[in-house]
């Protein structure tokens, strides 16, 4: 016996389907949105004391694939997408291949340096999300991070290691202080 979806649950297929596809049309068209490729290039292991810790060295790049040091995450540009790609699209490639997905980040907001003087406090810019979940497919995950005007976010991006199975570790990688 064939089973059929009823028209409830092909409508809701569909809804979901229509709201996938306006909602990644919206973030294409979105103004302000500026494009940054994070590319994990190689595992660091740190000893502090008696705690050893993993870290992933990124290598970053902008939307033509030119390597910047870090995103540049400042309210000049107002919205920035990390997507993770496994290897550049040209230039040197990563030492060896590491079987990382990035999974989430997480952003601190402080002013510019162009903006230390400015009068208006912190706080009173608003509030934005600190914490960020990427999604898409293994080893080729995105997030967005909003940036409000004149002020700057520092990010750490957390990758899933492996990039699937049942064993998971979790490590970080430092996208560094805007400038």
């Amino acid at each position: 016996m064939t089973e059929f979806a009823t028209s409830g649950e092909t409508g809701e297929a569909t809804n979901v389907a229509n709201a996938t596809h306006a909602m990644r049309a919206a973030v294409a068209a979105t103004p302000g949105l500026t494009q940054f490729y994070v590319v994990p290039w190689a595992l660091r292991t740190v000893r502090d004391g008696g705690v050893e810790t993993t870290l992933v060295e990124c290598r970053y790049f902008d939307e033509r694939w030119d390597r910047v040091d870090r995103p540049p995450l400042s309210g000049d540009h107002g919205f920035f997408r990390l997507t993770q790609c496994a290897v550049p699209k040209r230039g040197e490639q990563p030492p060896a291949a590491l079987d990382l997905t990035l999974m989430s980040a997480v952003a601190k907001t402080r002013k510019s340096p162009k903006s230390m003087k400015a009068t208006t406090p912190l706080h009173a810019l608003g509030n934005l999300n600190n914490s960020f979940i990427a999604s898409g497919s293994p080893r080729a995950t995105s997030l967005i991070v909003p940036v409000l005007p004149d002020t700057a976010r520092d990010i750490v991006l957390v990758f899933r290691s492996p990039a699937s199975g049942d064993r998971v570790d979790f490590l970080g990688a430092t996208a560094g202080t805007a400038t």
